[in-house]
């Protein structure tokens, strides 16, 4: 190849370099610094978003990520979904009211400093856009968001975009009246799905319920067909004869139940009294799939002491236990421990053998 035409084709190449380059240049594709607008804090698409990181100034944190369709903890505790769509469309959604006028902003900022909720999002972000084309898609921080406190009218809050922190804005959402912050939770107990267990009834395999307090009421269920159970005592004896309308109805209560809180204020003294001297009831269910939970059921100790009618506290009732609410642990987890209704599971922990098959066919 002659000279010329060497020194024609490296020209070429460094032409066409510098002009996409240029191009590139133009199109900001190289800028990564934010740019002010009423959108700046709203993701585009909220089904971009993949992961939402949440933290205060006190050490609380809280990491949300999409797995599928589904939104869990960085524990891999399943989120509450209505409250994750709610922060979601928060996200999307995110106004710029006004610009915090300059006077107030060295105030806001040590408030803020205090106070502010850290939110950092992820999504799945190209490097740059070319021509209409996007390169280099993956997971990416695209963003973070200091919430500051609401504003004097409850209308908004104060809020500070990372790469433009010399202009904080007041926030709002377009037709909603009322502080965001509240959909930003930075603890983890407030998304949590309160969703203790869902099983339809035809895919329990056996239910096994064991009364600790009176052994002789514990009893099993066991799946023959679709359409038919066996009942069975704590020998292992089958009932030829039981009420089916109850049992079938015992049977519904694991299609839908939910823990109202978690326990989190109990020292390990109490702990310890629970789990030695509390256990009333131990619910064992198997699905079709041979998938097995158990549920320990522990009485409330009341909290309140009881008094005649001279005014003399009674010191010889056996069981002072909270008749509304108690405590339950799922498997071997016995670090969280559930607060649950009687109003919810009474049924699953309050119905006897006697009950299903009457005390004559015993």
């Amino acid at each position: 190849m002659k000279k010329k035409t060497k020194i024609i084709l490296v020209c070429s190449l460094v032409a066409a370099i510098a002009l996409v380059a240029f191009i590139m240049y133009k199109a900001n594709v190289f800028n990564s610094k934010a740019e002010f607008s009423q959108t700046m804090f709203a993701s585009a698409d909220s089904s971009l978003v993949k992961k939402v990181f949440i933290a205060d100034m006190n050490g609380h944190t809280v990491l949300l990520q999409r797995h599928g369709g589904e939104w869990r903890l960085g524990d891999s505790t399943m989120a509450t979904p209505e409250l994750v769509r709610s922060m979601l469309s928060t996200l999307m959604n995110l106004r710029v009211d006004r610009p915090v006028p300059s006077k107030q902003i060295p105030n806001l900022t040590r408030v803020m400093a205090a106070s502010a909720i850290k939110v950092e999002v992820y999504e799945d972000a190209p490097k740059f856009t070319l021509f209409g084309h996007d390169f280099g898609v993956k997971e990416r921080h695209v963003r973070t968001i200091y919430f500051g406190p609401e504003t004097p009218d409850h209308m908004g809050n104060y809020a500070i975009l990372e790469g433009m922190e010399e202009k904080p804005c007041v926030v709002t959402l377009p037709g909603f009246r009322g502080i965001i912050t509240p959909r930003f939770s930075p603890y983890a107990q407030d998304w949590m799905s309160h969703q203790l267990f869902s099983t339809k009834p035809t895919r329990i395999q056996e239910l096994r319920i064991i009364d600790h307090l009176e052994p002789a009421n514990s009893f099993s269920v066991r799946k023959v067909d679709d359409r038919h159970y066996n009942l069975l005592n704590a020998q292992g004896e089958i009932f030829p004869r039981y009420d089916t309308a109850k049992v079938f109805n015992l049977l519904a209560e694991f299609r839908d139940k939910k823990f109202e809180t978690i326990a989190t204020s109990l020292d390990q003294e109490k702990i310890d009294h629970i789990f030695a001297d509390n256990l009333f009831k131990t619910v064992t269910f198997t699905d079709i799939n041979g998938t097995t939970t158990t549920m320990r059921c522990y009485f409330m100790d009341e909290d309140y002491d009881y008094y005649d009618d001279q005014g003399d506290k009674l010191t010889d009732i056996e069981h002072l236990f909270n008749q509304d609410r108690f405590y339950a642990v799922i498997g071997d987890d016995t670090k969280t421990i559930y607060v649950l209704q009687y109003f919810g599971f009474g049924r699953m922990v309050q119905t006897t053998l006697a009950q299903l098959v009457g005390e004559e066919n015993r």
